[in-house]
């Protein structure tokens, strides 16, 4: 019995002790002085928002100083930075009229000091700036939209059109922080259509609905019945570890399947890469998608292409693989959404790679019938490539 007590004991001193130890509440010693005022220096004023630098209080048990303000929206927004820092950032901003930011101060009892306030202008927002210098123009099976982002913002670009009940719908939202911003919504026949385009930031300010009205160029996708390899003299084979080339349109790009694949041999140790493919059809290039080797093991690494190039042709190639003859129809180069380091991918990466990226051959390339793929990197640097699939479009070469 003696012992039981002692264990009692001895455990709600520990929960004693623990309750002491919780590092979530303010700590160090209560003076009971609320820190002096924060003094605000100049600003830089940015893209919906602005740079402030200050100078902190003097205080000893400073702990951090904070900025709140309110957007368009009426969401309270708060930027916090420790004692040690001189300057802190705003955002968020729908507009470049006058704001007013309130400071203080707060020290490590969670004292709060004497409140400032202090006007900024921020600059045109990014969403703004999209707006100013979007375009619209037809394209291949749709719209082609492009505009400017020079602050590399977070925006997202909704495209609306008629549903089949003549209700405007959303049928595409692009998520892109790319200073230039070229994005296409497809799949429809060339028969005049309304779209309307709609810029967002990431704090929900969003522009008036620009309509437009296009005519869609005709598109197909190419049958892949149709493709055949083709082995020229000095193209590396695509068929190490039991792959072959016609692997890459079998219609199959399923995450995780990554053994269905034409690979290169590993003992090639040459860059660049190349290999070539009929069409089985000479058209007008719109477009492709391709897909990299989608598996956690394997994705945005190893041998997945980081950059290529595509040629073609309408005439047969000669055996032996000169290059004469050939056009470069597209410079290619594989992104990653998150940005991260090999070996690390989000989900935004695979969602992004799953879907197949897409590249836009220039209007103005000539009909081919046979095409070639010129890897010139791949994203760990290795010396030999994988890939799992590739889809065509175009229109067909009228004939007489």
């Amino acid at each position: 019995m003696k012992k039981y007590y002692i264990l009692i004991s001895l455990f709600t001193f520990l929960l004693m002790g623990c309750e002491e130890d919780n590092l979530h509440k303010p700590y160090g010693p209560d003076d009971g002085i609320a820190p002096g005022k924060v003094e605000v220096l100049s600003y830089t004023a940015t893209a919906g928002g602005a740079i402030i630098n200050f100078r902190s209080p003097d205080n000893e048990d400073l702990m951090y100083i904070v900025a709140k303000y309110k957007l368009a929206s009426g969401k309270e927004m708060e930027s916090r930075v420790s004692a040690y820092s001189s300057s802190l950032k705003v955002e968020g901003f729908g507009d470049t009229e006058e704001k007013q930011i309130t400071f203080y101060a707060v020290d490590r009892k969670e004292n709060i000091g004497e409140p400032i306030t202090y006007n900024i202008i921020p600059l045109t927002p990014s969403y703004i700036e999209a707006y100013n210098t979007l375009e619209t123009n037809e394209t291949f099976g749709g719209i082609a939209i492009s505009m400017q982002n020079p602050s590399a913002s977070d925006l997202a670009i909704e495209v609306i059109t008629p549903d089949s009940l003549n209700q405007w719908t959303t049928v595409q939202t692009n998520y892109t922080a790319a200073k230039n911003i070229n994005i296409t919504a497809r799949g429809y026949k060339p028969e005049e259509r309304k779209f309307g385009v709609i810029i967002r930031d990431r704090w929900d300010n969003a522009t008036d609905t620009v309509f437009t009205t296009v005519t869609p160029w005709e598109e197909y996708e190419l049958d892949k019945g149709k493709f055949n390899e083709v082995i020229l003299d000095n193209d590396i084979p695509m068929n190490a570890w039991g792959h072959w080339l016609g692997k890459i349109w079998n219609g199959s790009h399923n995450y995780g399947d990554g053994w269905d694949m034409a690979h290169s041999p590993q003992d090639n140790q040459t860059m660049p890469i190349w290999f070539t493919f009929d069409l089985g059809v000479t058209t007008h290039l719109s477009r492709y998608l391709y897909w990299q080797r989608l598996d956690d093991s394997f994705l945005y690494q190893h041998g997945n292409m980081k950059e290529w190039e595509v040629w073609g042709r309408a005439d047969k190639p000669d055996q032996s693989g000169s290059w004469d003859g050939w056009t470069l129809l597209t410079t290619c180069e594989s992104y990653k959404p998150s940005g991260l380091p090999a070996g690390q991918i989000s989900n935004e990466d695979k969602e992004y790679a799953s879907a197949g990226e897409e590249f836009i051959f220039p209007t103005d390339a000539p009909a081919v019938r046979y095409i070639r793929f010129k890897a010139l990197s791949t994203y760990t640097g290795v010396k030999f490539i994988h890939l799992m699939e590739v889809t065509f479009y175009g229109k067909p070469v009228e004939t007489k």
